[in-house]
């Protein structure tokens, strides 16, 4: 290997060779565990979690994606990671990226909201991990879309519509989902208001995290930016309304 540790940890990450990969993918896993002691001590500070609690489901983290690193080939062949014409990544390898981010996202508020109980903590790690799975089954809808074609007008964006995923699972969906619950496993109802609350979030969560269908129901385009805007405004006020409703009910 002609390469320092340095020099392969700058080369993009499609033009590495198999040898360099393994040496890449170490420092990876390296830079992913730093950021997990980071995240638990912030954790830790912020909500009293369990510093080892929060790091071992962070190295399994980080272990997903060094192994998402060290297989490029292979997962690159099932997912399309680069796209030769462009000579860079594809928003389905985005969508993977994401996928697994995910898990980052939903273990950071499971040990967070373990301070207010072990339902809200459930709740609100399924809420969280929901966009990165969806937007996994339904990666076809950004299929042969690069990831800067949305500022050409020409694809959607599957990291915007993830992070608004992740708002209103943090928000509506995360709340009502809790409130269920509890209602389930401590008062023994499962029928009642708060079904109908988590059925609303669902149908919002999905609706945040599907382009194709939103574009076909409102009056603007999805994949230019300005139309962007308008989409985030209209979710935003949709996942207010839905929190008001959960205070309400």
């Amino acid at each position: 290997m002609d390469k320092s540790l340095n020099e392969i940890m700058k080369t993009k990450w499609m033009y590495l060779n198999e040898d360099e990969l393994k040496f890449y993918s170490l420092g990876i896993f390296i830079e992913c565990i730093c950021l997990s002691v980071v995240i638990s001590i912030i954790l830790n500070l912020l909500f009293k979690s369990d510093f080892m609690l929060c790091m071992s489901g962070f190295t399994i983290v980080s272990i997903m994606f060094t192994i998402l690193i060290y297989k490029r080939d292979f997962f690159d062949e099932k997912f399309e990671l680069f796209s030769p014409d462009l000579l860079q990544g594809t928003n389905q390898g985005l969508i993977l990226f994401l996928f697994v981010s995910s898990f980052l996202v939903s273990w950071g508020f499971f040990c967070a909201a373990l301070k207010y109980g072990l339902y809200n903590a459930i709740a609100f790690s399924l809420a969280v991990c929901f966009p990165g799975i969806f937007l996994l089954l339904r990666r076809n809808v950004y299929f042969n879309e690069n990831n800067n074609s949305f500022y050409d007008g020409n694809g959607y964006h599957p990291l915007f519509h993830w992070v608004l995923g992740i708002t209103v699972g943090s928000g509506p969906l995360g709340v009502s989902l809790t409130n269920f619950l509890k209602d389930m496993f401590v008062k023994g109802s499962f029928l009642n208001i708060d079904l109908i609350s988590v059925v609303l979030a669902l149908v919002l969560e999905c609706f945040v995290l599907s382009p194709d269908v939103a574009n076909k129901i409102l009056p603007f385009e999805l994949k230019r930016i300005d139309g962007m805007k308008k989409f985030i405004l209209i979710s935003l006020g949709l996942m207010m309304i839905l929190l008001l409703f959960n205070m309400i009910i």
